[in-house]
């Protein structure tokens, strides 16, 4: 039976704005989702011919923008609202031939007004949605401007030692310490401003602390990665080994090269299960060579925390969190978001581990006066089945963003777009949804045997509506009925001019 209400939601206390403000981290996603509203007939990339995989598609990780393009100007706040939307999204679900249970909440972005909605207190399983909860939970506990530093220090007695005795074969080498703050898309080669994958880059804290022991005559080094940032298990128990191999998590630690994966441009890449040594042994080598002419001799030891007297020799910088938090959207990557997780928990006074980042990630939603009342989180990224949240209290995150003017604002804008980019490329290309292309900016989740999809759509007639639609506890084989469904009834708002 269903339970689907249209009413009016009653307003809190915890809006900072009324009006909707579409600012985005790249010129091109604000083309295609705010600017190109007829691009229904845009064809989007090919397919894939993967066989079907139980969680998100792994897109292949690309660079995006470091530096926001030119502010989007807002849509008309007197656009009209959308009615009997009931007429257009409901026959949809009827006759999609759907198994499990389905949930969906519809609201205009600027008044709050729900237009349309079905069990929207149900808590479902979100999968790779909860991102959507994490990258909220890190632009209201981080910023959108910070950045993990990477740096180098060595131990000043051992420096010294080293100086004094480094012809003498005997001698024991310094040990440079390599630690981790938490940039676990550092690339192998020099800094890159143009990127966020690779905006630290590990040539070049490698170049910065050669120049840096050449100074002080260190001649023989050993490094050894800090990974002490975070600690127990960087493996949670909800996931599956597999998933290694797949590409889609690796054990979480605070220092790894381009999320950990073994073959960054390949799109169906697995990840390496040790990443901070692949990340240490790159810096190593790079470390030999920028050291070469200074006859600096380089070898690797095992991880070991840095003592509390060592000097810094050089340091590397992320992208800032709002730009990662759009890598995570886009690319749908697990890593970044546990590692978001992770800082989350050490930003609000929590150890940075697998147990404690879900909490902080809901105690930081709390902090900025959002909904978490059914809200249960295993993980950070939506990996675990044990994840929950409702249609609601997700739409009401979306709402806020959508409704903002502070660092929350940079959440929707973040997000994939229909046709376009990330995990909704592929997306909106059938005769059904074409009108969805362009016009819907959502993050998907996908498990096998749960769908979602939660974000915003924008009406023919300009008209910014925020969403969430959530089924779980389907048939194996059957979640790409609840995604199409999902996907032909947003093409149908957008299409509308139903005042």
């Amino acid at each position: 039976m269903s339970h689907t209400t249209t009413r009016r939601r009653s307003r809190t206390g915890r809006r900072r704005s009324r009006t909707v403000w579409l600012a985005s981290g790249s010129a091109a996603v604000l083309v295609a989702a705010f600017v190109a509203l007829d691009a229904a007939d845009v064809v989007p990339g090919p397919f894939t011919t993967a066989p079907q995989i139980a969680v998100d598609e792994v897109p292949r990780p690309v660079a995006l923008p470091p530096e926001a393009g030119p502010a989007a100007e807002p849509l008309p706040q007197d656009a009209p609202i959308p009615a009997s939307l009931d007429e257009i999204v409901e026959p949809v679900f009827e006759d999609a031939e759907l198994t499990g249970r389905w949930s969906y909440d519809i609201r205009d972005a600027l008044t709050g007004e729900v237009l349309l909605a079905r069990d929207e207190s149900t808590a479902h399983t979100p999968a790779s949605v909860t991102k959507v909860l994490t990258g909220a939970a890190a632009l209201g506990a981080l910023g959108a401007d910070t950045r993990f530093t990477t740096r180098t220090v060595i131990d000043a007695p051992a420096a010294g030692a080293a100086e004094a005795d480094a012809s003498s074969p005997a001698s024991e080498p310094a040990t440079v310490h390599l630690v981790g703050g938490g940039d676990v898309l550092l690339g192998p080669g020099e800094n890159d401003p143009d990127s966020v994958l690779g905006r630290g880059g590990l040539a070049s804290l490698a170049q910065d602390t050669a120049a840096a022991l050449a100074e002080s005559g260190t001649t023989r080094v050993s490094v050894s990665a800090d990974l002490s940032r975070y600690s127990g298990s960087g493996w949670h128990s909800g996931w599956e080994r597999a998933d290694i191999a797949s590409g889609y998590i690796t054990p979480i630690v605070p220092l790894m090269q381009e999320s950990g994966y073994s073959e960054p441009g390949e799109r169906y890449s697995s990840r390496h299960e040790d990443a901070a040594s692949v990340a240490t042994d790159s810096f190593a080598e790079a470390l030999a060579e920028a050291g070469a002419d200074a006859g600096l001799e380089v070898d690797v030891a095992e991880p070991s925390a840095a003592p509390a007297g060592a000097e810094e020799l050089a340091a590397v910088a992320s992208a800032p969190v709002a730009q990662l938090v759009e890598f995570m959207l886009v690319q749908s990557d697990n890593v970044v978001a546990e590692v978001l997780g992770r800082e989350v928990a050490l930003a609000t006074g929590r150890d940075a581990t697998a147990a404690e980042a879900p909490a902080a990630v809901i105690d930081a939603l709390a902090s900025q006066g959002l909904d978490t009342g059914s809200i249960a989180l295993q993980d950070s990224s939506g990996l675990d089945y044990g994840n929950r949240i409702s249609a609601g209290d997700l739409t009401t995150i979306v709402e806020a963003s959508a409704q903002a003017r502070g660092d929350l604002s940079m959440l929707v804008p973040s997000m994939p777009v229909a046709a376009f980019s990330g995990t909704l490329a592929p997306r909106y290309g059938g005769d059904e949804t074409a009108a969805g292309a362009g016009a819907v900016h959502a993050k998907t989740g996908s498990l096998a045997t749960v769908s979602s999809l939660s974000g915003t759509v924008v009406t023919a007639d300009e008209r910014l509506l925020v969403f969430s639609m959530m089924a779980d506890e389907m048939d194996r084989g059957t979640s790409d009925e609840a995604r199409l469904a999902f996907d032909t009834a947003l093409a149908r708002i957008a299409e509308c001019g139903c005042p």
